[in-house]
């Protein structure tokens, strides 16, 4: 594997000539001669890159000079002469002004990405802002223009980087996540411009999630095709690797202030090999040494990113995928370092769903503080929810909005189970994991009543396996909105001990009357009274008490539904109370998570303590349900088969998914002969 290409990625300088922290002066004075370091371990640093935002805005600085000769400095620290420092401005850089917002307002409002282009007078007049950015750029490297496009192709010996102006559009005054246009044609103008096969890198001051969604769509899909698998960025002061289309991979570089704990002050070193791999390594400064170090745990390797056609050299360690008709083929970590859980993207075709591990959300209600934590696994049953096909799904659940493409099989069911737990069982990263106890609740994609044959067979798979690897069974939840057809089979299997460990149900009942009718049409054809009979009777024959969800609706709208508002008062949560009985049920109350389809108003600990504590009162058992993983839409009703911040499967996940498939087979095997005997 041979080096292609090394560079240092620092952003968000922030430069200052008014009070700055104590450790942003120190983080600054102090860079220069580790940056020499870094050079003098590694090897030559080819290209110096930044991304945006050199001055801070508020101080109305116009003065180039004190940040030029900064930067200066960490060039001249590292051997890397003017014409290899790479710059792209960032929204600090810009000039605001009210013509600026009101600019930007009329652009909004009648930009197709389709077209991809703005009119020249109002480009013109957005590129005139960035006056500093210009001046500044001009002084470090003035063989660039860019005046003439907003984005620039700049070809190295190794590589192509393509360098974007993702600040075209911002300083409206308004927060520019999923606002930001950046000019689709101008994009392609650029990029065409290329007349190499050399890989192409590119580079911009705010992440992709800041892009128009629809201009992010149509870019995402234009990177992909055009091998640009890599983009290196900055705005958000932390350290963050994302996911997007097919196979891009964002690294998002931390900042050099430290005012508070809030942000990351940080650099990356990375590295472009001949067979297309990355490497990029973090750095931190730590306020606690008063030094830099690197930060190895925020550290990442693509292996054969981009696509070269060099074959692989002995040193590199390729794990294949054992073939099956549903595969994993990516996750998504659940907050920092994944210490909530993960994401697991399955595939089925060319369709997606997902599954997902909850190793913090759950532990055992019991007091006695020997009692083994549990991790809870939920699990999808089909390719989106049957429930759309006719109009009945619910409407606050982002599943519904999918087109239903079908049931999964038993064994595609068991696999996720499978998977999930013998990947903790063996889980390097948290080893505490392989003590836990494993729940497993399918209430991921789909209505799960609807497959309860598939279900009953997945748990008998999953059950062996889980024997086979020696993990403990907590108890398996099937999750409904109440549909009863499937409760006399569930109720007969219990009662001939069918199953190893517990089973129970979970009802998803949410509120009732005619509100439950709008917000869950599935009511008008499936009564919640004729299912919470059936519960009355499941308890009879296992002892065990059914939960019931309650969603905290609090002022909840959904979208384009005129006014009306859902809030989940004392009174009303009576009247649910009224019909169930606190020796057959248990209350979760449920947190919700905004989606597509609605958006709940802030709700505070202080209400939501206020209706545990009623529920409490009326002699139920109860507890809050907060949502893990809201943020990466792997909460509860959030499940989209989105794979945009989809990181690929590497290969530890490869080896613990083949070695699921085989523990699935041998349970196969097993049930099979049980039943020929």
């Amino acid at each position: 594997m041979k080096l292609l290409m090394r560079w240092i990625q620092i952003s968000d300088v922030h430069f200052q000539t008014k009070v700055k922290s104590f450790n942003t002066g120190q983080l600054r004075s102090k860079l220069p001669e580790y940056l020499n370091k870094i050079k003098n371990e590694t090897g030559a640093i080819d290209t110096l890159i930044i991304t945006g935002d050199y001055r801070y805005a508020p101080e109305g600085e116009v003065n180039t000079t004190n940040v030029y000769d900064y930067i200066l400095k960490l060039a001249d620290s590292i051997s890397v002469a003017c014409n290899n420092i790479v710059t792209v401005p960032g929204n600090h850089d810009l000039t605001r002004s009210s013509v600026r917002k009101a600019v930007i307002k009329e652009i909004r409002s009648d930009y197709s990405p389709n077209i991809g282009t703005i009119e020249i007078e109002m480009l013109t007049s957005l590129q005139n802002d960035f006056s500093f950015y210009h001046t500044l750029q001009q002084q470090l490297n003035d063989s660039l223009n860019w005046k003439t496009n907003p984005h620039i192709i700049l070809e190295l010996e190794n590589c192509n980087l393509l360098l974007l102006n993702t600040a075209l559009t911002a300083g409206a005054g308004d927060d520019d996540e999923n606002k930001l246009i950046i000019g689709s044609s101008y994009l392609d103008a650029a990029v065409a411009n290329i007349k190499n096969g050399k890989p192409i890198i590119a580079v911009g001051h705010h992440g992709l999630d800041f892009i128009e969604r629809e201009e992010k769509k149509l870019c995402t899909n234009y990177f992909d095709q055009k091998n640009i698998r890599l983009y290196l960025c900055g705005h958000s002061h932390d350290i963050t690797f994302s996911s997007f289309g097919d196979k891009i991979k964002q690294a998002n570089c931390g900042c050099l202030i430290q005012d508070d704990k809030t942000v990351y002050a940080g650099i990356n070193v990375g590295e472009l090999y001949d067979d297309g791999t990355v490497k990029i390594q973090c750095h931190k400064w730590e306020s606690s040494i008063n030094n830099w170090v690197i930060d190895s745990a925020h550290s990442r390797q693509y292996d054969n990113l981009y696509d070269c056609n060099q074959p692989n050299t002995e040193e590199d360690t390729i794990i294949f995928k054992t073939e099956n008709d549903f595969s994993i083929c990516g996750y998504q970590l659940l907050a920092g370092l994944g210490s909530d859980g993960i994401k697991y993207i399955w595939k089925k075709k060319e369709y997606y769903v997902e599954s997902l591990a909850f190793n913090r959300r759950l532990k055992m209600e019991s007091e006695n503080p020997n009692d083994r934590i549990t991790s809870a696994y939920t699990i999808s049953t089909s390719i989106g929810c049957d429930l759309s096909t006719s109009g009945q799904q619910c409407k606050f659940c982002e599943t519904g909005t999918n087109k239903f493409h079908g049931y999964l099989k038993a064994e595609e069911i068991a696999l996720q189970c499978i998977f999930m737990a013998k990947y903790d069982s063996n889980c390097t990263s948290y080893p505490q994991l392989k003590d836990n106890m494993r729940e497993f609740a399918f209430m991921g994609q789909g209505e799960p009543c609807y497959n309860y044959p598939a279900i009953k067979q997945a748990i008998l798979l999953t059950d062996y396996v889980m024997e086979k690897i020696d993990q403990k069974v907590s108890r398996y939840i099937i999750s409904t909105c109440g549909i009863t057809e499937f409760m006399p089979s569930l109720i007969t299997d219990i009662k001939n001990n069918v199953f190893r460990n517990r089973i129970t149900v979970h009802f998803s009942l949410h509120t009732i009357g005619e509100e439950r009718n709008e917000l869950m049409p599935i009511n008008k054809d499936h009564n919640y009274s004729e299912f919470i009979r059936y519960c009355h009777m499941l308890h009879q024959v296992s002892g065990e008490k059914i939960g019931v969800g309650i969603l905290m609706f609090n002022k909840y709208k959904l979208t384009n539904s005129g006014e009306k508002k859902y809030t989940l008062t004392k009174d009303k949560l009576d009247e649910i109370l009224s019909l169930l009985d606190k020796d057959v049920f248990r209350i979760d109350l449920c947190t919700v998570n905004s989606t597509s389809t609605g958006a709940n108003h802030k709700l505070s600990m202080e209400i939501a303590n206020e209706l545990l504590e009623f529920v409490k009162s009326k002699g139920y058992e109860g507890k809050i349900f907060t949502s893990f993983g809201d943020s990466e839409l792997s909460g509860c009703g959030m499940l989209s088969s989105s794979i945009e911040k989809m990181e690929e499967a590497g290969n530890k996940t490869i080896q613990q998914f083949n070695l699921s498939i085989d523990l699935l087979r041998e349970a196969q095997e097993y049930l099979d002969s049980t039943l020929l005997n």
